[in-house]
């Protein structure tokens, strides 16, 4: 019984420096396809986290903001108690958020400031140490920027002209590459010389819907926690869509090109070998579907190296620069894989033309 010999494994494993190099060139583009897809989905993700978490089902604003961290919203203090006195509503509670800039080790760092009341909703969800602010004086770190300027418990930090004391960190509190700062609503209240004002009305219900609506007919406007941060996610995902699309291209050109030259320069070296093969009977279509295998066996070792570097990327990324987020879905697998099939195949259409056009006389001529 005659033995099938693995001409495109055989191939591939010929010379083994070519090999290391187009798996590790592939391995990198796959890599960065990888970590810029988790990239925009950590963006996604945070961009929703205080929407998310802060624990209202419904968020009221000024008429025409359809954003919290993508538009500056400005009520009157009186709102609060037009939201409280409409029936099906548990709870109100005022929450102002503006973007701060301070100063930390002679660099400009940008956060974004949420006031409300101790108490009240509107604070940090989860500490990572101390407590939250209670006098106008004290201020909550998002955890990831307090260990990027090494800030802890105790440690004073100057916001707007105005000196607080950090009395915690919270955890889960990073929002499209920045952080979140928790103080008093007094205290956002003094630095923006404002006292009778908020930006939104956190609004607790167990029937949105019908609360929403009937908020809506005193002329309020409000929208639903999917809704508000859907319109964030959308906003931040527009901003870094353009560029990230534009690395991803640059990635899997460069990974298509990696195998297609390791494959090309694999066949023009064994051009007298697919001849033979040709002549001794090989059909056009089993010497490009060889060809084929080939690339995609390439493509499938470039994967499993670029999830290995993805691995070490994330790794260095967490501790270097925290502040942009990555969140690896199973999704993000699935399209890699879709990614490394696509690129083995484009990279298969000229080795595969060479083969074909192999001509079988050539090779006893050559000889």
């Amino acid at each position: 019984m005659a033995r099938r010999v693995p001409l495109a494994r055989r191939n591939l494993l010929a010379d083994w420096r070519r090999l290391v190099a187009g798996v590790l060139g592939v391995g990198v583009a796959l890599m960065l396809v990888l970590l810029l897809d988790g990239l925009r989905q950590g963006i996604e993700s945070s961009a929703t986290a205080y929407v998310d978490h802060v624990g209202a089902e419904l968020f009221v604003t000024q008429p025409g903001v359809a954003n919290f961290l993508g538009e500056t919203s400005v009520l009157p203090r009186s709102t609060v108690d037009t939201v409280k006195a409409t029936p099906g509503v548990e709870w109100a509670a005022p929450v102002r958020g503006q973007y701060v800039v301070f100063e930390l080790h002679g660099k400009k760092i940008a956060a974004y400031a949420v006031g409300s009341v101790p108490g009240e909703a509107g604070g940090p969800w989860s500490l990572a140490s101390g407590r939250t602010a209670k006098r106008d004086d004290e201020i909550v770190v998002d955890n990831a920027l307090a260990e990027r300027h090494n800030l802890g418990v105790g440690d004073h930090l100057d916001v707007a002209g105005a000196r607080f004391r950090i009395v915690g960190t919270s955890n889960g509190t990073s929002a499209a590459m920045t952080g979140f700062v928790f103080v008093t609503h007094a205290a956002t209240d003094k630095l923006l010389r404002s006292p009778e004002t908020t930006s939104y009305v956190l609004v607790g219900t167990r029937d949105a819907q019908a609360v929403k609506q009937r908020l809506e007919a005193t002329g309020l406007e409000v929208f639903d926690r999917q809704t508000l941060g859907g319109n964030d996610r959308r906003l931040f995902t527009g901003i870094f869509s353009a560029p990230l699309d534009l690395m991803v291209a640059v990635a899997f050109a460069a990974g298509t090109l990696v195998v297609a030259l390791t494959v090309y320069t694999s066949v023009t070296e064994r051009r007298r070998e697919y001849g033979i093969v040709k002549a001794l009977g090989a059909s056009e279509r089993s010497l490009v579907g060889l060809v084929i295998r080939q690339t995609l066996l390439l493509g499938l070792a470039g994967l499993a190296a670029g999830a290995l570097l993805y691995l070490g990327a994330e790794w260095l990324l967490a501790r270097i620069r925290p502040q942009f987020p990555v969140a690896l879905t199973t999704t993000s697998v699935l399209r890699a894989l879709v990614v490394a099939t696509v690129m083995a195949l484009l990279a298969a259409i000229i080795p595969a033309r060479r083969v074909a056009a192999a001509d079988p006389a050539s090779v006893y001529r050559e000889s």
